[in-house]
């Protein structure tokens, strides 16, 4: 059966500082931030998934 047992803690971490990242996203729109700032914070949390797929994917292929 598949599964995530072995970075399981891992990915849900990330998951959580990943919505974290995101909720801070929705504020700064919200506060008209700088669109530059803005953007540089959507390049991090979508770096950020990126990492959650290998992780992933890394629990996949064992």
């Amino acid at each position: 059966m598949p599964g995530y047992t072995t970075h399981k803690r891992a990915v849900q971490g990330r998951l959580r500082r990943v919505e974290g990242q995101v909720r801070g996203i929705q504020k700064m729109v919200e506060n008209d931030r700088y669109c530059i700032d803005v953007l540089t914070q959507v390049s991090a949390a979508k770096a950020a998934l990126d990492g959650i797929a290998l992780l992933l994917l890394a629990d996949h292929t064992e």
